[in-house]
């Protein structure tokens, strides 16, 4: 059998991290992520999988207007391929009533205490909602499955982190149960914890803190002889890049700088946060608003972090601040044959804010 093994949509999710330039941009965002379990489901029918395993957090909260959630069930309901739906601790709200109707379409095959497992041709397929999960429950099933067949097992929760709120166990003790792949989810950096035992990660990122490719598991079960590989499938990526320049730079030439670290393609489609490295001119901070306005033009999305430091002109120092405690400090630290610049520096900063200076 063929399946592709995804996880953590968060459909409908709030995007927070990323300051987006206006409403606009955020929502064309949130459009392209809800757009990635429709083109999931087209992945596998292209690749004409036999199941289609998703492991929970598919939606990230309960507020999904009710017609577009129907809608995305509809599709899952009509997909050229089995469809295996994990309800992960994000999306714990689709096993109250009011939702039932949804994951009782045709072809949407779910999970519960009571209903263990799914059965088609040679392969048996066991999951274990977020909310429904204990080593006991775990135990059940593994006494149930027939090792004559093809077996999978979907869980959603980290078996890596114990002081994570949804920890499950250790993923050791996985590798000693009877299945021939472990699908998990919860975790949005996709990982291999064995060569079958593995999370997904998320098909496209949320946010700054997910950079790397993102996408989903393709893997095929022959007799017991298994494969499996990660494919990227994001539309975009998060990148987080530093970018150093020095006091003499005008802004003109640090925007150069920005751009010229990255191919053109690269830069109209992703999201980049620069944090800005080295040292600036002046004690005050860079002035971002000019930069942005010389990038925006060639970037999807940008943002600048400043974490330079103030250039010392120990001489324009003592000059601008005559009489003061600020060049009474430059003096003494010029003084010093072991100067401590960094030292200094901190001095410096905190003068600065004071209200004397």
């Amino acid at each position: 059998m063929r399946f592709l093994h995804a996880a953590d949509f968060h459909l409908n999710i709030t995007l927070k991290s990323a300051s987006f330039k206006d409403t606009a941009a955020h929502e064309r965002r949130i459009r392209e992520l809800q757009g990635s379990l429709e083109r999931i489901v087209h992945e596998a029918e292209e690749k004409k999988a036999d199941a289609l395993l998703l492991a929970g957090d598919i939606f990230d909260d309960p507020y999904m207007p009710l017609a577009d959630m129907e809608e995305l069930f509809e599709k899952l309901s009509r997909a050229e391929t089995k469809v295996f739906f994990l309800v992960g601790n994000h999306d714990t709200f689709l096993q109250n009533k009011a939702y039932a109707r949804f994951l009782e379409k045709p072809n949407i095959h779910t999970f519960s205490k009571e209903r263990i497992k799914h059965t088609f041709a040679a392969c048996t397929i066991y999951g274990i909602n977020t909310r429904d999960f204990s080593e006991g429950h775990l135990q059940k099933i593994v006494r149930d499955v027939d090792a004559s067949r093809t077996n999978i097992l979907m869980l959603h929760g980290d078996v890596k982190n114990r002081k994570d709120e949804h920890y499950l166990l250790d993923w050791k003790k996985l590798r000693d149960f009877p299945f021939d792949y472990i699908a998990l989810g919860h975790i949005h950096k996709h990982e291999f914890l064995t060569p079958s035992i593995a999370y997904s990660g998320n098909p496209e990122p949320l946010d700054f803190s997910e950079t790397g490719e993102r996408g989903y598991i393709e893997g095929e079960i022959r007799r017991k002889d298994f494969s499996a590989k990660f494919l990227p499938f994001q539309k975009r990526l998060f990148h987080v890049h530093p970018v150093s320049i020095t006091a003499k730079d005008s802004p003109e030439e640090i925007a150069e700088r920005i751009r010229s670290a990255f191919f053109a393609e690269t830069r109209r489609n992703d999201f980049f946060r620069i944090e800005l490295q080295g040292e600036r001119a002046g004690m005050d901070p860079l002035d971002k608003d000019t930069l942005l306005s010389l990038l925006e033009d060639d970037f999807h999305y940008v943002e600048l972090k400043d974490k330079t430091r103030p250039a010392l002109d120990f001489e324009e120092l003592k000059k601008s601040y005559k009489d003061t405690i600020i060049a009474h400090l430059v003096e003494m630290a010029e003084e010093k044959e072991d100067m401590d610049e960094e030292s200094l520096r901190l001095a410096l900063g905190a003068l600065f804010q004071t209200e004397e200076v």
